[in-house]
């Protein structure tokens, strides 16, 4: 599930943890509800999604948290008039206009995770116009509504502008630096890079409460992983390096930093290689069904099916050349060749039994 909902239904657990201490029936029913609803998210049925998680708030309807994921049920299924009803009833909860304010935010969230920027978009100006004191809270969400609706200049001037002077970031700071980082990376500023580096790492080593740094380094890590799994290795490495730089000690963050940096350079022999007529298919195929596979398994799986038959029929001919070039592999694209060693080396056997076999009887 994408962020947004999944942190809603991790507040709905605790709660019913806590709620449910001496009724263990009731807990049972709630959890039971909770996991049939994340089980219909997970398989994109937001109808029944959106039964099972009215059925706790029928028991609990003081969770605002269930509320906000019946919410997202709605926007999936576009029901906007039960979406707007069940809105104006949430919003209700609130005890003041920060905390609506707070609630509309959250919606404007959920409502970006299901790809209505356009709506994004409105609800947070007018969110800003409303309270404007609080303008630089909402800024790296509108900024990335921006981005999704075009509206590019706009998506950078408004964290440039929520920023604070370099030197007096504050530990809430940290979503709109991020923001910043992303908008780098959406709009291709890359020669802000070398001035936007120093100010983030600068930021991380002023951390010092412990809840702090944690949430810094989940929230770098959660954008690592975001742009690992879209096969976008040059922006994974930049966030993982990021990381490295406030835990060089950790074993797992130090890994982490090597696969990142392994998989970048695996990305760009990658173009060169499907450009390269003089290699061998198959060693082109199997490096993309590898090199895929560490991420995106179906499109691994799928590759094959994708090319034409004249392709296809070529993979299994011409062993000898497909071992020469399984042996000019290390010097042409050495970054495939020390990731996949041990399968080439594999696949130059085979293909060496192959040619030692007898010819026809």
């Amino acid at each position: 599930m994408k962020p947004g909902i999944e942190n809603l239904f991790s507040i709905i657990s605790g709660e019913i943890e806590k709620r449910t201490e001496l009724a263990g029936e009731q807990g049972d029913a709630l959890n039971g509800l909770l996991e049939e609803a994340r089980q219909a998210i997970a398989g994109e049925d937001y109808a029944a999604a959106e039964t099972h998680l009215g059925g706790i708030v029928e028991r609990e309807p003081e969770l605002g948290a269930a509320q906000a994921a019946v919410l997202y049920a709605l926007i999936a299924q576009e029901k906007w008039e039960a979406f707007e009803e069940r809105e104006k009833a949430l919003l209700q909860t609130a005890s003041n206009a920060d905390e609506q304010a707070d609630i509309q935010a959250m919606v404007a969230n959920l409502l970006g995770e299901l790809g209505h920027y356009g709506r994004v978009v409105e609800r947070l100006e007018a969110l800003v116009a409303e309270h404007p004191e609080r303008k630089s809270g909402f800024a790296a969400l509108l900024s990335a509504a921006y981005i999704r609706t075009g509206r590019e200049a706009d998506a950078w001037s408004v964290v440039e502008e929520a920023l604070p002077a370099e030197g007096e970031e504050k530990p809430e700071h940290l979503p709109l630096l991020v923001a910043q980082i992303n908008r780098v990376i959406d709009l291709k500023k890359w020669d802000r890079w070398s001035k936007i580096q120093p100010r983030v790492r600068r930021f991380l080593k002023s951390l010092e409460q412990g809840d702090d740094l944690v949430r810094a380094r989940i929230v770098l890590l959660l954008e690592c992983q975001s742009y690992m799994q879209a096969g976008r290795f040059r922006e994974a490495e930049l966030f993982a390096e990021l990381v490295y730089g406030m835990d060089s000690k950790s074993e797992e963050i130090r890994e982490l930093r090597k696969q990142m940096q392994e998989m970048h350079a695996l990305s760009k022999e990658l173009e060169k290689l499907q450009k390269d007529t003089a290699v061998h298919p198959a060693i082109v195929i199997r490096n993309m069904e590898w090199y895929y596979g560490e991420f995106n398994e179906e499109a691994a799986a799928g590759l094959r099916a994708q090319l034409p038959a004249e392709v296809l029929s070529r993979l299994d001919a011409d062993p000898e050349k497909l071992m020469h070039g399984i042996l000019q592999l290390r010097f042409r694209y050495p970054a495939f060749y020390r990731r996949y060693q041990e399968e080439w080396q594999e696949v130059y056997k085979q293909k060496q039994a192959e040619l030692a076999q007898p010819t026809g009887k």
